[in-house]
C-alpha cells in the first residue's frame, strides 16, 4: 500500500512539474514571440496593473500570465514609472525597458510666436510635471541672471521656438536652459553691432522682433512690417500694435480685444497709450523675425492693415491708411 502511495505521489509530482514546466515554456514563448506597439505612462502607484490592463491584457496572454510576471519575474516590484513608447517590439524587451527605467523621449514643438504662457501650458501637458514652476522661473530675476548674465524682466523672447526632444518629467530648469541656449545659437554673431547701428540694444531688437513675429503671416512681408515700426520709432510715434495690448491682458485675455482695452493706460504693454517699445518681448520670435528687426526694408510706410487673407497693405499717410482700412472692412 505504501508503495502504491509513493508511486502515486511521484506521478502527481511528475505531472505537476511537467505542467509547471509547460506553463513556464508557454509564458516564456509568449514573451519572446509576442510583439507589441504601445505608448504608456506608467504611474508611480498601481503601475503594474495599469501597464498590464492597458497593454498585455489586450494580447491574449496565456492562462495566469499576470501571476507569472509577478511570481517568476517580479516585474511588479522592479518596474520603474515613466513614459514608454515602443513599436513592433518583443514583449520581453518592452518589459525590460520598464524594469530598467529606460524611458522613451518625447518630441515637443513650440510654434513660432508662442509666448511663455503658451509654453508653460504645453510643457505641463507633455514634459514637466509643474507648468506653474516653468512659468515662475521665466519671471524669476535671480534665476534669469544666473542663466543669462543679464538683468532681464523675464525670459519672454529668449526661449527659441522649435521642436525639441525631452524625457518626460524633465525638470523645468533643464527645459528652459535648452530653449535658451538654442536661442543663443540662433542669434547672428554680430547682433550687438548691428543693433547699435540702429540705435538699439539687443533686447530692443528681441522686443521688436516679437512684435514683428505676431504681426507677420507671410515671411516675405516681415522686413516691410519691420520698416513701419522702425519708422514710427524714429518719428516718435506710438507703435499702436494690437498684439502688445493683448499680451498685457494675459492670461485673462478672452480673445476679444475691446476699444476700452486700447484706451487703458494702466496696461504697460498698451502701445496705443505708451510711447516706445513695450517693457519686454511679447512672444518668442524666430530667426526670421529677428533678421527682419535687424534689416528693415527701406520704405516710408507708417501704417499697415491686414486683409481677410492675412496679407497686408501698407500706407505712408493716415488718410491713405483709413481708405485701405475701409476697403478691407467691406471685403
Amino acid at each position: 500500500m505504501l508503495r502504491i502511495a509513493v508511486i502515486a505521489f511521484a506521478v502527481v509530482m511528475f505531472l505537476a512539474t511537467a505542467s509547471f514546466g509547460l506553463w513556464t515554456v508557454k509564458c516564456e514563448d509568449f514573451l519572446d514571440k509576442t510583439r507589441v506597439t504601445a505608448e504608456i505612462t506608467v504611474p508611480k502607484t498601481n503601475g503594474f496593473n495599469v501597464m498590464y490592463e492597458s497593454v498585455i491584457a489586450e494580447l491574449n496572454p496565456p492562462l495566469m500570465f499576470r501571476e507569472y510576471l509577478i511570481r517568476m519575474k517580479e516585474i511588479d516590484v522592479n518596474m520603474k514609472y515613466g513614459y514608454y513608447k515602443v513599436e513592433d517590439t518583443p514583449l520581453k524587451d518592452f518589459l525590460n525597458l520598464i524594469i530598467q527605467g529606460k524611458q522613451s523621449t518625447m518630441k515637443i514643438t513650440f510654434p513660432e510666436g508662442f509666448n511663455t504662457y503658451d509654453m508653460s501650458a504645453r510643457v505641463e501637458r507633455f514634459i514637466v510635471d509643474d507648468g506653474e514652476e516653468f512659468f515662475r522661473l521665466t519671471r524669476d530675476k535671480d534665476y534669469i541672471f544666473e542663466l543669462t548674465g543679464q538683468h532681464l524682466e523675464s525670459l519672454e523672447g529668449y526661449l527659441y521656438p522649435s521642436t525639441y526632444t525631452f524625457e518626460p518629467m524633465t525638470r523645468p530648469k533643464k527645459v528652459i536652459k535648452t530653449l535658451y541656449w538654442y536661442f543663443k545659437k540662433q542669434l547672428p554673431a554680430d547682433i550687438e553691432s548691428r543693433a547699435a547701428a540702429l540705435g538699439m540694444s539687443v533686447n530692443d531688437i528681441i522686443i521688436l522682433a516679437s512684435i514683428i513675429q505676431k504681426e507677420t503671416y507671410d515671411p516675405a512681408e516681415a522686413p516691410v512690417i519691420s520698416s513701419v515700426y522702425h519708422n514710427r520709432l524714429r518719428k516718435g510715434m506710438r507703435l499702436q500694435a494690437d498684439p502688445t495690448v493683448i499680451y498685457g491682458l494675459m492670461p485673462e485675455f478672452d480673445g476679444n480685444l475691446r476699444k476700452r482695452d486700447l484706451q487703458d493706460p494702466s496696461n504697460p504693454y498698451n502701445t496705443y497709450r505708451h510711447g516706445g517699445l513695450p517693457p519686454t518681448p511679447i512672444c518668442n520670435p524666430s530667426r526670421m523675425a529677428i533678421d527682419a528687426a535687424l534689416n528693415p526694408a527701406d520704405t516710408g510706410y507708417l501704417y499697415f492693415v491686414a486683409d481677410k487673407n492675412h496679407r497686408h497693405t501698407f500706407s505712408v499717410s493716415y488718410d491713405e491708411h483709413r481708405e485701405k482700412v475701409n476697403i478691407n472692412q467691406k471685403q
